[in-house]
């Protein structure tokens, strides 16, 4: 809409600069004829040559619509949707809902089987918990809060479909695992996470899962490298 928006404004003050007006300005005098005299330094025009000007508000026209269509650009092409947290937690409500997933508002057992990092604490629960499937593999998005401060944070884990020590050593060697869009990495024999920053919540299904499709790109490139040595 804000580019739609853009583009006609852009068009009407198009409009006005072509069109112009067809009269003397403020500063000029009607003579005889269709000639204006301009106060200040008394040289004499035709209305056509007013005109010619344009319309005095062109300029701030084209000026707001550019800025318009230039946001409208943005937030189309290039805009993350992502949105503040207090949004609720829809977006994984919804996706449960289409895809068969499960979501659940509170587990309180989730983050016992990660109690050795430092990033979770065994004792709190995960809140706003999707658990689904991606390409074959099981996953989980769930909110947590830090031990140390309480700020609130977003975590993807997606699971090993045969649980191996070998993808500890393997994973851990890899730098590129915490190229974009991942933001740090953790690994177990049977599961690997990524921890965000910060809560995360989208209007895009394709936001929500992002985390996870990089994950699943990790485990099945492990699984492509152990059944190639195998």
């Amino acid at each position: 809409m804000i580019l739609v928006g853009g583009l006609a404004v852009l068009v009407v003050g198009i409009g006005l600069s072509l069109g112009g007006d067809a009269s003397c300005d403020a500063s000029a005098e009607v003579r005889a004829g269709n000639q204006c005299i301009t106060y200040g330094d008394g040289v004499t025009r035709t209305i056509d040559e007013a005109a010619a000007e344009g319309h005095p508000a062109a300029p701030l026209t084209l000026g707001l619509g550019g800025l318009m269509a230039a946001a409208g650009v943005w937030l189309v092409f290039f805009a993350d949707r992502s949105v503040r947290p207090v949004t609720g937690v829809g977006d994984r409500i919804e996706l449960a809902r289409r895809h068969g997933w499960r979501f659940a508002d509170i587990d309180h057992e989730l983050l016992t089987e990660w109690a050795d990092n430092p990033d979770f604490d065994a004792g709190q629960p995960a809140y706003a918990v999707l658990h689904g499937s991606h390409d074959d593999l099981e996953f989980v998005v769930f909110d947590f809060r830090r031990p140390d401060t309480g700020q609130a944070g977003t975590a993807w884990i997606v699971y090993l479909p045969h649980p191996s020590r070998t993808f500890v050593d393997w994973a851990t060697a890899q730098q590129p695992l915490y190229r974009r869009p991942l933001h740090m990495v953790g690994v177990r024999a049977d599961a690997i996470v990524d921890i965000g920053r910060e809560q995360h919540r989208s209007t895009e299904p394709d936001s929500v899962l992002r985390q996870v499709r990089a994950l699943a790109e990790i485990v099945h490139r492990f699984e492509a490298r152990a059944a190639a040595s195998s």
